[in-house]
């Protein structure tokens, strides 16, 4: 591979032994990666300062500066790289605290195949986002929208370190529309809780700060957008759609006893899967507009005019959005290829599985046909994950999660 082309990789580790370990195993990489070890926090900053890198992976646990310090200064110096931690079993409360840090976090010892994966899945996405397409339309928009400071604010509440419900609930209440809108959504029949929730406090007590989180950043971006303005575009019917899928792709992660970080994320995943519409029909309306308009009288696919008409879809341009948020790097990647899951490197299933099929699932039930139909799925990408047998069940479980809260 060309030098200029190779993947740029500082490994940070203040045992010596470790760090020959993994320039041992990691030497048939060479030809790809160009690898620079260094033994502590402040010799990574020094390199950084003199030379441009692609990703840090760092361990969690070292003297004088630990990799929480470290990840947190490359954050605010570097923020175009992508930042590892390793940490053993023993760091699960510092990788808590780290986990906003890292766009990923890997066991210790780390297993090359698995350093190799991660690091190509990270690739992927950042190459996929980088798009002239995505950049050229990014260009033409006055101002993207920024993240929600009452968002921001229970984030960091969050990750206090003595976070309290109450205090979430204590920021939310401050916005009153906001806690309407909270209220009227958790007592809806969306999730089905068997006795009104009066307060916001009552509302992350029952539905949890994770879900509480999401619902803030979405309620906050979909209450900004003027309906009046733009009576064409289907505001609620896109909120509600969106709702449903987090509900569905929560449903399938816990059906399948996945890892509760994932189960966390598909709130915010679903709620804004869809959320590079917005981001178009208020930038360019006419052409999307138009577009719609298309989609619906013709019967083209909505993606495919989308394309034509910009170079690129609405789930690209929401992930994007989303990557200069920060957002968690698997909510981003199932935005980003909600549609198209196999152009991911995803090769398991996970939170771009569950978001991919309840996407279809609620675009199904949405259809006068209903039950009777075949999901617009990816069928190839379920092939390859070995899970096309395990729609039905998916089916049944999110049909009986609609009837019980319709």
């Amino acid at each position: 591979m060309n030098e200029t082309m190779k993947r740029r990789i500082l490994f940070v580790d203040d045992e010596p032994m470790v760090l020959k370990g993994l320039q041992r195993t990691l030497r048939k990489m060479r030809q790809d990666w160009d690898m620079t070890f260094v033994s502590s926090g402040c010799e990574a900053l020094d390199v950084l300062g003199k030379k441009p890198m692609d990703v840090i992976v760092s361990d969690l646990r070292m003297p004088e500066m630990d990799g929480g310090r470290l990840l947190a200064e490359v954050k605010k110096q570097h923020p175009h790289l992508v930042r590892i931690i390793l940490s053993g079993q023993l760091d699960q409360e510092m990788t808590l605290r780290s986990v906003q840090l890292a766009h990923q976090s890997l066991s210790k010892p780390c297993d090359v195949k698995v350093l190799k994966h991660t690091l190509g899945k990270l690739f992927a996405l950042r190459d996929f986002l980088s798009d002239k397409s995505i950049k050229s339309i990014i260009s033409q928009i006055d101002s993207l929208p920024s993240l929600p400071s009452i968002y921001t604010e229970i984030v960091s509440e969050m990750q206090s370190d003595d976070p309290a419900i109450n205090k979430v609930g204590q920021i939310i209440a401050k916005d009153l529309s906001m806690t309407a809108k909270i209220l009227q959504m958790v007592n809806s029949a969306f999730f089905g809780l068997f006795r009104k929730i009066n307060s916001p406090e009552q509302a992350v007590m029952m539905l949890g700060l994770e879900t509480i989180k999401a619902l803030v950043l979405s309620v906050k971006i979909f209450s900004e957008f003027n309906q009046k303005s733009f009576s064409w575009f289907k505001i609620d019917d896109l909120f509600s759609h969106s709702l449903a899928v987090s509900l569905y792709a929560k449903t399938i992660l816990k059906n399948e006893n996945l890892d509760q970080g994932l189960i966390n994320n598909s709130m915010m995943a679903g709620l804004l899967h869809d959320l590079g519409k917005l981001v178009l029909a208020t930038n360019f309306e006419e052409p999307y507009r138009q577009v719609l308009a298309a989609a619906q009288g013709s019967g083209k696919n909505l993606l495919d005019l989308e394309y034509e008409a910009f170079g690129t879809s609405h789930a690209e341009i929401g992930a994007y959005l989303m990557g200069l948020w920060r957002l968690e790097n698997d909510i981003i990647e199932a935005i980003a290829f909600h549609h198209l899951p196999t152009r991911s490197m995803t090769h398991n299933l996970g939170l771009l599985t569950a978001v991919h099929v309840g996407d279809a699932l609620d675009h199904d039930a949405r259809t006068p046909s209903g039950d009777n139909t075949e999901l617009q799925c990816d069928t190839e990408y379920l092939d390859k994950l070995e899970i096309t047998g395990q729609i039905p069940r998916w089916r049944q479980v999110c049909s009986e999660l609609t009837e019980r809260n319709a």
